[in-house]
């Protein structure tokens, strides 16, 4: 679980600064990795914050990715 919570850690920071210079496919992409990871580690630690925090952050992330990607 350790390495799930420092893979979703580093992937969002990834997803930060790519957003941050423009590349915002990429940067989405990301961010919904670090989001979908922080997920799984907030229901297994039974967390509800965690787990309503990411999950707003997920469908943040889907509707980025929808905008610039398909649209």
């Amino acid at each position: 679980m350790k390495y799930l919570a420092w893979l979703g850690t580093l992937s969002s920071i990834c997803g930060s600064f790519l957003v941050a210079l423009g590349v915002l496919n990429l940067g989405y992409i990301c961010f919904l990795l670090g989001s979908l990871a922080w997920l799984i580690v907030a229901t297994m630690r039974k967390d509800r914050a965690l787990l309503v925090l990411n999950g707003t952050f997920f469908l943040a992330n889907i509707i980025g990715i929808c905008r610039y990607t398909l649209g």
